[in-house]
């Protein structure tokens, strides 16, 4: 598979205007810069303690609910997770994109194990679970790498969000009737340590498999506040206390007094 290494530097001029520009031509873009070293060693140190041991009876660890992943709360990984996912700069872009204010959707820790397995096939989100035009941006994923990231990194088919839903809401790429175009825009975005991965659901996604790298990545996710009727997808834990630096705006944006749609 072909690699997409191109990046935007958020510390360059004008750098909001290129990434939503990209974004609304390819479906996905990198951002890097956004988070300083110090606070990313951080939350690896953070990722390191939780992935050495499962969470049993309680105690603080990762779940594994099969032999592929293990998983863990993302926001409870602490203040300087909730602050990188509510960072005011992300928030904008993703807002401006979806042309609405935005609710987080979900959140986690996922560590792939890289068990030389395909156990997640490459897919788009339909809208299924959302009121409105599917064909109309509804959402955008996010990944932030924790380490440098090629093999097993996250796969986008290039400007595959501008295929119509309604017309053939197919999600899965095996079974979609253009899946061999699809396939030919198929690309792995390779990244640094701290480098911020935005995409639009409607592509079709996933991760490089299989293959036998691990990979560990926070993943989350924007969707329209008003598309949602201001609900997530998934209840998100927090400690309260964490929030401690975040205007109401952003509050409001990470699901702060809206519902859940899981309910």
């Amino acid at each position: 598979m072909e690699s997409f290494n191109k990046y935007i530097d958020v510390n360059s001029k004008n750098w909001l205007e290129s990434a939503l520009l990209d974004l609304k031509k390819d479906g996905v873009i990198v951002l890097r810069g956004i988070e300083r070293k110090a606070n990313l060693e951080k939350i690896n140190e953070k990722v390191d303690y939780i992935l050495k041991n499962p969470s049993v009876l309680g105690s603080i660890g990762y779940f594994q609910k099969d032999h592929n992943k293990k998983i863990y709360d993302g926001f409870l990984l602490g203040k300087e997770v909730v602050d990188f996912v509510a960072n005011k700069s992300v928030i904008k872009l993703i807002e401006s994109y979806l042309e609405d204010e935005i609710i987080l959707n979900e959140m986690m820790l996922k560590n792939d194990l890289g068990n030389g397995t395909q156990y997640f096939p490459y897919h788009r989100h339909t809208g299924r679970d959302v009121e409105g035009p599917k064909d109309k941006a509804f959402g955008c994923g996010a990944i932030l790498y924790l380490h440098d990231t090629e093999i097993g990194a996250f796969c986008y088919a290039l400007k595959s969000h501008t295929l119509e839903i309604e017309e053939n809401p197919e999600s899965n790429l095996s079974r979609h009737e253009k899946k061999e175009e699809i396939k030919k825009n198929l690309r792995r975005i390779n990244g640094n340590m701290g480098d911020l991965v935005i995409f639009d659901e409607r592509g079709f996604h996933g991760p490089e498999q299989p293959v036998k790298t691990p990979r560990t990545v926070i993943l989350y996710g924007f969707q329209s506040k008003l598309l949602t009727s201001n609900k997530s997808r998934t209840g998100i834990p927090v400690v309260i206390s964490d929030l401690v630096n975040l205007d109401l705006h952003q509050l409001n944006s990470i699901g702060v007094g809206g519902g859940t749609r899981s309910e």
